[in-house]
This record gives structure tokens, C-alpha cells and sequence, in this order.
């Protein structure tokens, strides 16, 4: 749990960006950089604006600055999750296995609430309405 607890630092999703503009070329990333750069600005809005503390008891193995609500690991994954879902295939349930239990992994190692990790959920999941044609446009971006 710890690994993906502290996973969705910017490396790795710079590293998704970087996997589909070989692959899939820059429209796709641009998509991609644009709708984590969406999640992630909310997100940052909404911890400044409601300023909840992190759990004082409970953290295990990681420990994390600034506030709580909402997620922005879990927000970033269930984005990522979305967006690579039309794009992937037949391995589209691999990204929501990984940001579900990047969520619950947030919980376990104590550094967020489960109301945290639903509002991340949704976030990162309401993020992709920002890109209908995106949508429509999934099938030339995809992987298998």
C-alpha cells in the first residue's frame, strides 16, 4: 500500500505524458497535461478554500504536508483512470484497479479521510466531462 501511497508524486504522471506522446502522439498528451492540470487547479482551489487538516493519528510510513480535503493523489488517479479508459482497451480496468487502491492507500497509511478520497473520486472522475470530443475522438488514440 505505501508504494502506491506515495506514487502519485508529478513523476509519474509526467511519465504517463510522456508514454503517450511516443505512442500516441501530441494531441493526446496536450488532452492528457490539460485535464490533469484542470483536476489538479480544483483541487488546489478546494484545499485552500475549505482547509481541513490532515488526521493527526493513524499515519503510518508516510507523512504529508499542506490539507487534507480533497485528494489530489486520488483526485490525479481517477483522473488518469478516465481519461486512459477509452484510450487503452481491453486494459482499461488495470488504471481504475490502481486508482481505487491508490485511494483506499491514502486512508490505510493515515494521511486522509475517506471523505478526502471520495471527493478525489469525484474530481478526478467529473474531470473528463471537460473533454466530450475527446471522448468521441478515443478510438484514433487507442492503445491495443
Amino acid at each position: 500500500m505505501v508504494p502506491l501511497a506515495i506514487a502519485g508524486n508529478l513523476f509519474i504522471w509526467l511519465l504517463i505524458a510522456a508514454f503517450l506522446y511516443i505512442f500516441k502522439g501530441k494531441p493526446c498528451a496536450a488532452y492528457y497535461l490539460t485535464l490533469l492540470f484542470a483536476v489538479w487547479a480544483v483541487v488546489f482551489a478546494l484545499k485552500s478554500l475549505f482547509m481541513v487538516p490532515r488526521p493527526e493519528t493513524g499515519r503510518i510510513l508516510v507523512d504529508a504536508a499542506g490539507y487534507s480535503f480533497p485528494s489530489s493523489h486520488t483526485a490525479l488517479a481517477f483522473g488518469t483512470a478516465s481519461f486512459l479508459q477509452p484510450v487503452s482497451g481491453k486494459s482499461g480496468y488495470l488504471f481504475w484497479i490502481i486508482a481505487i487502491t491508490m485511494g483506499i492507500s491514502r486512508i490505510v497509511v493515515g494521511v486522509h479521510y475517506p471523505s478526502d478520497v471520495i471527493a478525489g473520486i469525484i474530481l478526478g472522475y467529473a474531470g473528463l466531462l471537460l473533454y466530450p470530443a475527446f471522448v468521441r475522438k478515443a478510438k484514433r488514440f487507442r492503445i491495443d
